[in-house]
């Protein structure tokens, strides 16, 4: 018998006898997961599961998981770095990949993923789900252009991203240029057809992602 789900709802449907409660609908903004009865709406009694080791919010129409544990929380068998923003029928486990919980949406909308993610926690960025590793001055530079991504960014803004507001103009150039090549580089190195950062000829660049 197929599963009905009411208008505009979602729900956490528990997979494994150690979930407390067969299902959980999502009727707040924020969701606790972990073996914390006391301050988790979805307990989970699991000795290796974290006493607070998820949660879920609700942001718009979607819900974000959130992982808050060292031991790591799965979608679909794979750890989750930062946030993950969950689909419909995706599974969720907690400090190992078996699935514990499923997430059933009555309006699985499709949502854009974001190819270029940064995690503020870990001040990594990371490209199609892998970590890029960059040097300081890349990471400088990716961090503002992120940050102000779709925009034009001007050279000179660039060069005081990563040297700050005392750097020389004339020397700034050349490095700028090679701190610029070396980090799109660096992007196509984990993604062969990234081209992300586009330049505008006397202007600056622009990140598109």
């Amino acid at each position: 018998m197929q599963e009905t789900l009411l208008p505009n709802s979602a729900k956490l449907v528990a997979l494994h006898a150690d979930v407390q409660e067969r299902e959980y609908w999502l009727i707040h903004d924020r969701y606790a997961i972990g073996r914390l009865p006391d301050v988790c709406q979805i307990v989970v009694t699991r000795k290796i599961v974290s006493r607070i080791h998820a949660e879920i919010e609700r942001r718009g129409s979607h819900f974000v998981l959130r992982n808050l544990s060292r031991n790591q929380t799965f979608v679909e068998g794979s750890p989750i770095e930062g946030e993950h923003i969950l689909a419909h029928s995706e599974k969720i486990g907690l400090a190992v990949p078996e699935p514990l919980l499923a997430f059933a949406d009555s309006d699985p909308t499709i949502i854009p993923v974001e190819i270029l993610h940064y995690d503020p926690r870990a001040m990594i960025f990371h490209l199609k789900g892998q970590p890029i590793d960059l040097a300081p001055s890349e990471f400088r530079l990716l961090q503002h252009l992120y940050r102000r991504k779709g925009e034009v960014c001007t050279r000179e803004s660039c060069a005081e991203a990563i040297w700050g507001k005392d750097f020389l103009p004339e020397m700034a150039a050349d490095n700028l240029d090679k701190a610029l090549f070396s980090l799109r580089k660096k992007l196509r190195k984990v993604d062969e057809g990234a081209e992300l950062i586009k330049i505008r000829r006397g202007i600056g660049y622009v990140l598109e992602c």
